[in-house]
């Protein structure tokens, strides 16, 4: 199979990812939180709570001066990007079809940079937001994007299979098994990704323990089985 993607900067979609980024709420940990950079702190703040147009009135020419500015973190991070992908895309769906013993659920994903930290992904087109993140940790590009493809696999082949006991999940349940799902992005796939995927701080302890099930058996679905009967013992303390 002939893997394909397109790397886009728009403003549009980065802005949105923006008004819904300073609203949202994950795993105990605001997206806002996330921001390590202060400029981009004042202006998450700056419209917290702002309407489409004044926001946009905020947002428009802060970025404006980034994706002009050749040596701005964005501009650095789409470079990185497209060598990252370059070199490594065609590997990473290797990787995830050999993990989940499925067929990549498309040979062509879209990814739209954004400067928020909000990777967010639209499972029927299959877009993925990837944060321009340039600091050698996880969220570096293909460690994005395995991270969130592994969502659309889980998604695809257990979520909407209607025999999969996934199926019958809550939206939450769903929510707090696929995250926890990434620790099988661990160090075997050195050095394709940066670092290993542990997942949120606030699944340490049903990660470890799925993590642990899959060093031992290296079997998704059994995997996902296990995940099924220990869930109900975690979420509840989520």
């Amino acid at each position: 199979m002939q893997y394909k993607y397109k790397i886009i900067y728009d403003i549009e979609k980065d802005m949105w990812n923006w008004r819904g980024g300073v609203g949202s709420s994950f795993m105990g940990h605001n997206s806002i939180d996330n921001i390590k950079d202060d400029s981009d702190s004042q202006i998450a703040h700056q419209i917290l709570g702002l309407k489409k147009q004044p926001a946009e009135a905020i947002l428009k020419p802060y970025l404006l001066a980034q994706k002009s500015d050749p040596n701005s973190k964005l501009n650095k991070f789409i470079n990185i990007a497209e060598a990252d992908f370059s070199g490594k895309f065609a590997d990473a769906c290797q990787a995830l079809e050999r993990i989940t013993k499925h067929p990549m659920v498309s040979n062509e994903f879209t990814f739209y940079v954004t400067t928020f930290p909000r990777m967010t992904v639209f499972f029927k087109t299959f877009e993925i937001y990837m944060y321009d993140s340039i600091e050698g940790v996880w969220g570096m590009p293909i460690d994005g994007f395995l991270h969130e493809a592994l969502h659309f696999q889980f998604n695809h082949y257990w979520r909407e299979n209607s025999a999969s006991p996934v199926s019958k999940l809550s939206d939450d349940e769903f929510t707090y098994l696929k995250e926890a799902l990434t620790v099988t992005l661990d160090d075997e796939l050195k050095t394709l990704i940066t670092v290993p995927d542990k997942g949120y701080p606030s699944q340490v302890a049903f990660c470890e323990l799925i993590h642990k099930h899959w060093q031992k058996y290296h079997d998704f679905d059994k995997l996902v089985d296990y995940g099924l009967l220990t869930l109900g013992k975690f979420i509840n303390q989520y």
